[in-house]
């Protein structure tokens, strides 16, 4: 990967409430250049630089940056690593959401998009009552995701969400999924807004992200598995996802505790249009 200085790098203003907070504002976590902060106006955690768009196609692109991660958490702790690669099976003490499942619950039948689509197999599981569509970055992965999703009467346009949805008509979508997507939004309220247009009346998102406000990060501080710089550039806690999209015309259909237990590392949330 090229080093932060090689790469082309944005100054973020809060993706909250748009406040400029210059150099002194007091990080809370980072790497190097990668700085969390907490907007001094709203308290919204995010990183005030991140990489451009244009990194994000090929350079930057996740199945790339996924890889390095991996093999940084392992370096940096290598016996807690092995040890949790082992016993995932802990994952599946409790019942696991499932998007596919939310989608067949929630949503109507119609057009479905998937924002990070990836390579499209997670959400070309819809049931036939849905055509799926798909918005991704990352290039390599755009490209397999369209050729499985055009089979079905739908595509995947290779494009930041934000300029993907400008694509589309006025509620051309029934539904969305944003699973494990918005954390990695350059600008995460502007595309909650975009998507806002293009689901019809009633439209649903299902959001996935990781819970900032979890025990474990309070627990485990800079070494929590919810950091991944420049990757993740937005931090959200319960109360922070329901004003970012209560700003965005949404109305919060349902986030109750067991979708943001304070013991998960992420939170689950079905927001209506």
């Amino acid at each position: 990967m090229r080093s932060p200085e090689e790469l082309n790098v944005v100054e973020r203003p809060c993706p909250q409430c748009a406040h400029r907070n210059g150099p002194a504002a007091k990080a809370r976590y980072g790497d190097g250049i990668w700085r969390a902060v907490a907007c001094e106006r709203c308290g919204f955690v995010y990183l005030d630089k991140a990489p451009d768009y244009e990194e994000l196609f090929s350079r930057l692109a996740w199945e790339k940056t996924t890889k390095i991660e991996e093999v940084r958490r392992e370096a940096a702790r290598p016996i807690s690593y092995k040890l949790s690669k082992k016993t995932r099976m802990r994952l599946h003490l409790f019942p696991r959401k499932d998007v596919i499942d939310l989608v067949a619950r929630f949503v109507r039948p119609g057009n479905v998009v998937d924002l990070g689509c990836g390579n499209g197999i997670l959400i070309n599981k819809l049931d036939a009552a849905f055509t799926p569509f798909g918005v991704e970055i990352s290039s390599a992965l755009a490209e397999q995701a369209d050729a499985l999703l055009r089979a079905r009467g739908g595509a995947v346009i290779n494009a930041p969400s934000l300029h993907g949805l400008k694509t589309f008509a006025d509620g051309h979508f029934t539904g969305a999924t944003l699973r494990s997507y918005l954390e990695h939004e350059l600008n995460p309220k502007t595309v909650l807004q975009e998507l806002h247009r293009v689901l019809a009346p009633e439209g649903i998102a299902i959001i996935k992200v990781p819970n900032y406000g979890s025990l474990n990060r309070r627990v485990m501080g800079a070494r929590w598995c919810g950091f991944r710089f420049p990757d993740h550039l937005n931090y959200f806690t319960p109360s922070s996802l329901s004003a970012m999209v209560g700003d965005c015309g949404f109305r919060v259909r349902r986030f109750n505790l067991l979708d943001r237990m304070p013991t998960s590392d992420n939170m689950w949330m079905i927001a209506e249009k």
